[in-house]
């Protein structure tokens, strides 16, 4: 390694420690010197890198805590979907097979007490008079369905 001359006026602390280390150590004092300005070179050397390198140090950290941040709520998300859909899909079931039995039972009484109230107005009235009732009830069941203005949500 090629050597050169290098006189700088230092701090006399600074001269001092390095006196009091050569003279402790048996090292000369050039030696020491030139290690501490090593020292000091790569300090500032990686300082600068720093200064230069931790802007993109801090975008790949915050780009992959963003990554990891966004897998975090999908697998989250889709962990709620594979419980709630299923607990969802039960009670829907549930419910519409209750609504499904309510209806039939409902059309079953409907029938039942169309059957009675003809036998009735049969007995009653005659099965002439009973079968015009009950085409006209029929008819203007038919007639109130399709005039009743349907709402949101409902079909005709």
């Amino acid at each position: 390694m090629q050597r050169k001359r290098l006189d700088v006026q230092i701090a006399t602390e600074r001269y001092d420690y390095i006196k009091d280390e050569s003279d402790r150590t048996g090292v000369p004092m050039n030696m020491i010197a030139d290690e501490l300005l090593s020292m000091g070179i790569a300090v500032k050397r990686g300082e600068v890198i720093e200064q230069q390198s931790l802007p993109v140090i801090r975008e790949i950290v915050q780009t992959e805590l963003r990554k990891a941040n966004a897998q975090l709520r999908a697998d989250l998300r889709e962990d709620m979907q594979l419980e709630f859909i299923g607990e969802i899909k039960a009670l829907l079931r549930a419910h519409s097979d209750r609504l499904a039995a309510l209806i039939v039972r409902t059309f079953r009484h409907a029938n039942i007490t169309q059957r009675l109230a003809y036998a009735l107005l049969s007995k009653s009235h005659g099965t002439e008079f009973a079968r015009r009732a009950f085409e006209d009830a029929s008819e203007k069941a038919g007639r109130d369905l399709a005039a009743r203005p349907a709402k949101e949500g409902e079909s005709a």
